[in-house]
């Protein structure tokens, strides 16, 4: 029988506790059967590797509890988590950069939804690792060996930069070009274009020769750049270590590593950015659904690891999502509080 939220959160408040257990009344009094359930997760492009994260939270779910119908809705993050917010979806699949840009009302968010959502798991702890590369012919052409190269000389450069609704795609575009000392408009002024595709439709462009560099994000390995190397022979432009703590710090994300070896044209280990991708949800998503991600995730994280190699590094311990200053839907709160590691 499903606990109704005001009982749930009136119990959170009252800071009961069971004699000696040390854990919420809330926590071990809710609980709910194995039936199925139906839920819808918002989330990013189809053709986006972040894809493979809403895809598997859904697997996952429809593994634990047999008979649900759990779908993941392609779209933009920026659109799916206005729909969550407002409550015309149930969750969606949003990286650190836009929850706190949505908490603060960044643009291009309309307003603050501070408030208006909460955390549910973490898909992606600090695995989602942005990757400068481009096609070899021209970075090697060039002689370009750091983005500074491109400033220094005001080399034209073809970047691709996303789509305006991928908001992670984007900061991270502006901190490490800031973090060497250049902004999108500069690449424009030195004759360069903008190229705002999602990063299959940059892909093809390379293969076309019409894109050169892009700036994205996957789990190391990302198998569309292996493919694109087949027939169009590419190459990453590194950063120092101070660079990468840099962006890492103008996009409120970590620095990680993209280890030698990782891609058959990496000899060295590479610093780049890494961030999270969580779920959220809104005011139309009910504790049972909340529970229930959970607990799929929390127990049938073999069907998880097998969606892609990257994701072995998801464990029992670091799907808890942590967010500062966003709280945990309290469903999710009580699933990891009561659960045994």
């Amino acid at each position: 029988m499903k606990m109704s939220r005001r009982s749930l959160l009136g119990s959170a408040s009252a800071g009961l506790a069971l004699m000696g257990s040390g854990i919420p009344l809330r926590a071990q009094t809710m609980s709910f059967d194995d039936g199925p359930i139906t839920a819808t997760i918002a989330g990013y492009s189809s053709r986006g590797m972040v894809s493979i994260l809403g895809e598997g939270q859904a697997a996952v779910v429809r593994a634990a509890f047999s008979g649900s119908n759990v779908v993941y809705e392609p779209g933009n993050p920026a659109g799916s988590f206005v729909a969550v917010a407002n409550g015309e979806r149930e969750f969606a699949l949003e990286s650190t950069i836009e929850i706190l840009m949505a908490t603060r009302g960044d643009a291009p968010f309309p307003e603050s939804y501070e408030g208006k959502f909460w955390l549910v798991t973490s898909l992606s702890p600090d695995l989602t690792r942005a990757h400068v590369y481009g096609r070899r012919e021209f970075i090697e052409g060039n002689n370009i060996t750091s983005l500074n190269d491109i400033r220094e000389r005001q080399i034209p450069v073809a970047l691709g930069i996303n789509r305006p609704g991928n908001l992670w795609a984007r900061a991270h575009v502006d901190a490490i070009l800031g973090a060497h000392g250049m902004t999108t408009e500069d690449i424009v002024a030195w004759g360069g274009t903008l190229v705002e595709q999602n990063t299959g439709g940059t892909m093809d462009m390379m293969r076309q020769g019409r894109a050169d560099i892009e700036i994205t994000g996957g789990f190391v390995p990302v198998g569309s750049m292996i493919e694109l190397n087949n027939t169009t022979p590419l190459a990453f432009v590194p950063m120092t270590q101070e660079a990468a703590a840099d962006a890492a710090s103008r996009a409120s994300v970590s620095v990680g590593i993209i280890p030698a070896g990782s891609y058959d044209w990496v000899d060295e280990d590479l610093y780049t950015l890494a961030s999270s991708h969580t779920v959220i949800a809104g005011p139309s998503a009910t504790d049972e659904q909340v529970w229930k991600f959970c607990k799929a995730l929390d127990t049938r994280l073999d069907v998880y690891h097998g969606m892609h190699p990257a994701l072995a590094a998801v464990t029992r311990e670091n799907i808890v999502p942590n967010v500062p200053g966003v709280p945990l839907h309290p469903a999710a709160e009580a699933y990891f509080a009561s659960r045994m590691l």
